[in-house]
Parts: structure tokens; C-alpha cells; sequence
């Protein structure tokens, strides 16, 4: 009896491990499956820039009048009044996996009075030392999505400056100047504006710090869930 109880329970503990084993083998293409097939986010920055011209001009005719009597001379003047209206419209994307983070590119080569913004900022906030010079500079924004509950998308932009100089190259995030904000799912949502404000340096690399006379710039970001 002590041997066949003692068979019985090894069939049981055989038959437990080998559950166990297959429920093991399973489960782990299953997870592969889930990370492989996460959700990802586009995040889309459109730029729109207005702008109007206006130019009067003033000119004038003349001529001669010869009738029977007498010769007048005949003039009048002319005035032009022209109202030019320009718009143009730009956009960058990326796709970024959801509660992941990716990059958008800028700017590869900013001009020089743009380059030494961000040089003095940066050597102001400690990034760099003052002998570092500025040569050639390239601006990007690293994005983090986040798909929340309700078609909502936690958004974060943070500036990335990456630079080369006498002394060599390399790459700045810029923390501070970090925007986060929640989106609708692919409803458009104005940025620098009563929607969300923006730090000074990502204002500047966007675009806001070079607006100019009657110009306008606005820029917007669509965060859409694929």
C-alpha cells in the first residue's frame, strides 16, 4: 500500500510541475505579444505664419488740351493703395509608443544670433562654461506620450540643444524648459496661448521669439492615437 500511495503521489507532483511548466511556456509569448502591440501616439507640430504688406503709392498723368480758343495743360493724380496677404504653413511629426519617448527635429543649423540665445542661456543655467563657443548649434524637442483613460494624451515636450565648438560636441535637455500638457485625442491644441504656456527657451524654439512687424506665428500640436 506504502508503494502505491507513494506512486500516486509522485504522478501528482509530476502532473502539477508539468501545468505549472506549460502555463509558464504560455504566458510568456503572451507577454512578448503585449509589448510588441502597445499602442503608439503621433504627435504632430504644425506651424502657420500670417503676414500682411501694404504699400501706397502716389503718382500722376498729364497731357495737353488744344481746343479753338486756348491750350490748358490737363493733369490729375493717382493713388495706389495695395494690401498683400501671405500665409504659409509647415509641420513635423513623430510616432512615440505609448509611455515612451521620441525626438522631433527643429532645427539642424539655428542662425548665428539664435545660437548665441541659447549659448548665454545655457552657460547662465550652469549647462556649459563661458569659454565654451558656440560654433554651430541644432535644436529638437525629445516628446513623451502617455494614452490616459477617455481618448486623453499626457503630452511632454522638453528642448534638446545640441552644439559643436572648438573644444568639441554634444547634446543639452534642457529640464526646466520642459511643457507638459493632457490633449484631446487628434483634437488640435494651441500652444503659447490660454491652452498652455511655455517656457522661454521652447517658445524660442518654436518659433514665437522671432516674430516680427505685422507677422504672426502660431503653433499647434495634435497628439492621435494609432
Amino acid at each position: 500500500m506504502r508503494t502505491r500511495c507513494l506512486s500516486g503521489r509522485i504522478r501528482t507532483l509530476f502532473l502539477v510541475a508539468f501545468i505549472f511548466g506549460a502555463a509558464a511556456l504560455l504566458a510568456t509569448p503572451a507577454r512578448e505579444l503585449n509589448s510588441q502591440t502597445r499602442q503608439q501616439v503621433k504627435v504632430a507640430v504644425e506651424f502657420k505664419q500670417t503676414g500682411s504688406q501694404g504699400r501706397e503709392t502716389l503718382g500722376g498723368t498729364g497731357g495737353v488740351i488744344i481746343t479753338r480758343k486756348s491750350v490748358r495743360p490737363d493733369g490729375r493724380v493717382v493713388v495706389e493703395d495695395t494690401l498683400t496677404k501671405t500665409r504659409r504653413s509647415t509641420g513635423i511629426f513623430t510616432l512615440v509608443q505609448d509611455g515612451g519617448e521620441s525626438s522631433l527635429l527643429v532645427a539642424t543649423k539655428v542662425p548665428y544670433t539664435e545660437a548665441i540665445y541659447y549659448q548665454n542661456y545655457l552657460t547662465g543655467a550652469g549647462y556649459t562654461v563661458a569659454r565654451v563657443a558656440f560654433l554651430d548649434v541644432g535644436t529638437a524637442l525629445k516628446v513623451r506620450a502617455q494614452i490616459l483613460p477617455q481618448n486623453q494624451i499626457r503630452v511632454q515636450l522638453m528642448p534638446r540643444i545640441s552644439y559643436f565648438s572648438t573644444e568639441g560636441g554634444g547634446a543639452i535637455d534642457v529640464t526646466e524648459a520642459a511643457t507638459e500638457l493632457i490633449v484631446p485625442h487628434g483634437q488640435p491644441v494651441f500652444l503659447g496661448g490660454a491652452t498652455t504656456q511655455m517656457h522661454e527657451v521652447t517658445r524660442q524654439l518654436l518659433g514665437f521669439g522671432s516674430r516680427q512687424g505685422a507677422s504672426e506665428t502660431s503653433i499647434t500640436l495634435t497628439a492621435t492615437i494609432q
